[in-house]
């Protein structure tokens, strides 16, 4: 049994020592396999996390150029706004004018007959004022509707631009 048991000890430490071998190389091949699959994964996350960033980048800069593009539209609405009050004010001060000069003709009126010629001329040239007015401050509307839409427009092309070339 002696010469068993020597051949088994000689056997036993090979047979452990190759047990261990492979057992290392397994945790190994393991390790090498998590960290490649973990590198892999992070490598991802990471593009992912950068596109992400990029996203929010370019969607606070849209953000910031639509605010940038309202607040051009909302001045160039005021401004309108601020003509045509401006013109409407310089028609009342003339009707005002207007008014009182026909009014004083009136007075000075020496006869019925003048009193109906001058209120005729009065109201004819009150009409053609009216008429002209209109005509003005539909013209000033416009332009201003054009100034006020025109930053609202650029924004709007300028990000279907952006989606296209994305898309593309």
């Amino acid at each position: 049994m002696t010469a068993k048991n020597a051949k088994q000890d000689k056997a036993t430490p090979n047979n452990a020592e190759t047990i261990m071998a492979a057992g290392q190389e397994t945790m190994r091949n393991f390790a090498k396999a998590g960290t490649e699959n973990f590198e892999k994964a992070f490598a991802g996350f990471q593009g992912k996390a950068e596109d992400l960033a990029n996203g929010y980048d370019e969607m606070a800069s849209s953000g910031k150029d639509g605010l940038e593009a309202w607040g051009a539209a909302g001045a160039a609405y005021g401004k309108g706004l601020e003509v045509m009050g401006g013109a409407m004010m310089g028609f009342a001060k003339q009707m005002l004018d207007s008014n009182v000069a026909a009014t004083k003709a009136v007075l000075g009126a020496k006869s019925l007959n003048e009193v109906m010629e001058l209120n005729a001329k009065y109201a004819h040239s009150n009409f053609d004022g009216i008429m002209a007015q209109g005509t003005k401050m539909g013209e000033m509307a416009t332009k201003a509707a054009q100034e006020t839409a025109e930053p609202l427009n650029a924004q709007f092309t300028a990000t279907v631009e952006k989606w296209r070339q994305n898309a593309a």
